[in-house]
């Protein structure tokens, strides 16, 4: 089975998080997303982090932790998911691969249709006193 390492943004604006729309070209197109993607050949998971937040948001972020990874799996891939928790940002917020992006708190997240690889990560921050 392929395995895919795969990095995601948990960027938080005191009580929101940003979260981001799949754009109509996209894979799962419609769905929400933590900010991220797939880690390229030679790279670091920190660098393909700050990577993805430069190429789809364009900012330049400041890495605080990894919060959370686990693996799911979709048909024939296995994808080793890497969380990070991101202290800071510099940049103003574009999207360019998403449709729309939103600050959203953790009580309206049952309001958006997530990717489901993203739905263990919301269960720990949901039940995390210290977000």
């Amino acid at each position: 089975m392929k395995v895919v390492k795969v990095t995601g943004a948990i960027i938080q604006n005191k009580n929101k998080f940003l979260i981001c729309r799949r754009g109509p070209n996209e894979k799962a197109s419609g769905y929400w997303e933590f900010p991220g993607g797939k880690l390229e050949l030679n790279e670091t998971l920190e660098d393909c982090m700050l990577r993805e937040l430069k190429e789809e948001l364009c900012i330049d972020g400041v890495l605080h932790s990894l919060y959370d990874n686990y693996s799911f799996k979709a048909k024939e891939v296995t994808y080793d998911l890497y969380f990070f928790r991101i202290k800071k940002y510099h940049g103003k917020l574009t999207k360019t691969v998403h449709d729309a992006i939103k600050w959203v708190e953790l009580k309206d997240f049952d309001n958006y249709s997530f990717l489901p690889g993203d739905e263990p990560l919301i269960t720990k921050l949901k039940k995390d006193d210290n977000i």
